[in-house]
């Protein structure tokens, strides 16, 4: 018997310490092997700086680099010359583009299908088989929206409603799919940005993904929901910021906690072992 393993989510800005951060799943005492899907150029410069400065083993890090598909200076010419002779209109109602296909969407999905090491070049299976001795991390969201929008438009220049819906769709499906089909930790990195929140008519710091209706369900998926943020040389979290779309179970509500997963992966441990753990008979029985 086994309880529902973390899925973390942690929001900041650039340069917040959310990479960083990650290296604490493979340091002491939580010792996971740790398989990171990067999404953004230049992800993997920030995830190898932590593992060398703490001195972790380079065994316990697996990653797949799955960016955004670029679509050359040939196609952004082309498409800087149809939007400066067309209108907003014009544009969102053009047809999506023929390389769709070319969007890295369903790379990303073939990677969690079959997590290929770029490191040592195994094949570990599905991420939904690991085990609790290993941790999942997406780093971060913002690839994901881009990637999301692409395989649903291409290249086109916008995208109209119906189409907006398709891709937040997408995202949605691949979000709840990640939060509630693994049994090992889940990380995914994210950035902010305000968003207005209609039932109360305030703006709130969330998660910056696709449109403003997806933003405010995301945190929903998730056990944890934390705010990097860095203060001097140090990085924190938050989960009582003000105005920010935060939720704890694990980890206390506090301005300043120490930016470490390992709270979190003990507070899990104990709970398996409390589920396990046989009710004592009643004495007399």
């Amino acid at each position: 018997m086994t309880t529902d393993a973390p899925a973390i989510l942690d929001i900041g800005e650039v340069g917040s310490g959310k990479t960083w951060a990650i290296s604490t799943l493979a340091d002491k005492p939580n010792d996971l092997d740790v398989f990171v899907i990067l999404t953004e150029p230049n992800g993997l410069e920030s995830l190898l700086n932590a593992w060398q400065k703490k001195n972790l083993p380079i065994e316990k890090l697996h990653w797949r680099q799955v960016t955004p598909a670029r679509v050359g200076f040939e196609g952004l010419i082309a498409q800087a010359k149809l939007v400066a002779m067309a209108d907003q209109k014009f544009l969102s109602d053009q047809k999506p583009t023929n390389n769709r296909g070319n969007s890295k969407w369903i790379d990303l999905l073939g990677a969690c299908h079959n997590f290929v090491c770029e490191r040592d070049g195994k094949s570990y299976g599905s991420i939904t088989e690991f085990d609790p001795t290993r941790a999942v991390i997406i780093d971060s969201l913002s690839g994901l929206n881009l990637m999301a929008m692409d395989v649903t438009i291409g290249d086109k220049a916008t995208a109209n409603p119906g189409e907006w819906g398709i891709a937040m769709k997408l995202l949605e499906k691949f979000l709840i799919t990640l939060t509630s089909g693994l049994k090992c930790p889940l990380v995914i990195t994210a950035h902010m940005e305000k968003e207005l929140e209609e039932n109360t008519g305030l703006t709130k710091i969330m998660v910056s993904t696709l449109g403003k209706k997806l933003a405010p369900t995301i945190p929903r998926f998730f056990s944890e929901v934390v705010m990097s943020y860095r203060e001097g040389t140090e990085f924190y979290w938050s989960t009582s910021a003000a105005n920010v779309a935060l939720k704890n179970r694990s980890l206390p509500i506090a301005p300043k906690l120490s930016a470490d997963y390992t709270p979190i992966i003990k507070a899990w441990k104990q709970r398996i072992n409390f589920a396990q753990t046989p009710t004592n008979p009643t004495k007399g029985s």
